[in-house]
């Protein structure tokens, strides 16, 4: 047992004087910064591809503005577009009270009030973008929309605000679909262009999947936000924050004078 001890201790002896120590690994010095020609050149691609996707984003308004022109009669987008149609005739069921003026669209006559061309803007755009970039992209694209008229808002978010981005959102959906169509049927140009106007205008006439009224009962059997891409987007922004941070206050400030006017009133009443 004690050759076999020693036998043991000695092995392990030789072990531990084969370690090496560990070195100590200086800090490089002298490490040269990313170079300017990079970040100049990563800054440039950027700007470049900012400015690429505002020229189509303006590019979309443009070309929607001029669609709901020659369609709907009236640009509400742009307004670059002249013309002498005026909501000035009696409104109609599917118009919800609004005030409607008449349009005529090859052979149909179509009664047009502002919500309506709402839902043809949402629908011809996304309808343009799926059919240049493909169903995904258009989608992100009109997503990113929604969220930019979250953001700057100036009334807060309403409750017909809610039920317009739904509204939007299904209106995107029925564009997209077919815009896609357009492009699988191998359709270019002006065809392309008139099928997608006219598959449109049936869309909303007919089949009714653009809804043209954000008061249309059909909203509320809509699928979620989530549902149609556009998850995590609030209820509230900040004008709705920053109203309820001052009544906050104003509830506050009254409730100190209150309680400052009970003790005033009490002291006084000590001092008579």
């Amino acid at each position: 047992m004690k050759s076999n001890e020693s036998k043991e201790s000695i092995f392990n002896l030789k072990t531990l004087s084969n370690i090496k120590p560990l070195r100590y690994i200086k800090p490089l010095k002298n490490t040269k910064p990313l170079p300017k020609k990079w970040l100049a050149s990563t800054l440039l691609v950027v700007l470049i591809s900012g400015a690429l996707i505002g020229f189509y984003v303006l590019s979309i308004l443009w070309r929607v503005s001029e669609a709901e022109h020659q369609v709907m009669g009236k640009d509400l987008m742009l307004h670059v577009f002249k013309s002498d149609k005026v909501f000035d005739r009696p409104p109609t069921i599917d118009s919800y009270m609004a005030a409607t003026y008449v349009q005529n669209y090859k052979t149909l006559n179509l009664n047009v009030w502002r919500d309506k061309i709402n839902g043809f803007q949402h629908a011809y755009g996304s309808a343009l973008a799926a059919y240049e970039w493909g169903d995904y992209l258009s989608d992100k694209l009109f997503v990113a929309n929604e969220f930019a008229e979250w953001m700057f808002d100036r009334d807060g978010v309403s409750e017909r605000d809610l039920r317009d981005r739904h509204r939007d959102l299904a209106n995107n959906r029925t564009g997209r679909k077919i815009g896609v169509e357009a492009w699988n049927a191998g359709l270019h140009g002006r065809d392309a262009d008139e099928y997608i106007r006219d598959h449109i205008v049936a869309a909303i006439e007919f089949d009714r999947s653009v809804i043209t009224h954000w008061r249309d009962p059909i909203v509320d059997t809509l699928p979620s936000e989530a549902a149609m891409g556009c998850p995590n987007l609030p209820r509230k922004n900040g004008y709705d924050c920053l109203q309820m941070a001052r009544s906050k206050v104003k509830k506050t400030r009254q409730r100190i004078a209150r309680r400052l006017h009970f003790y005033w009133n009490k002291v006084e009443g000590l001092i008579t």
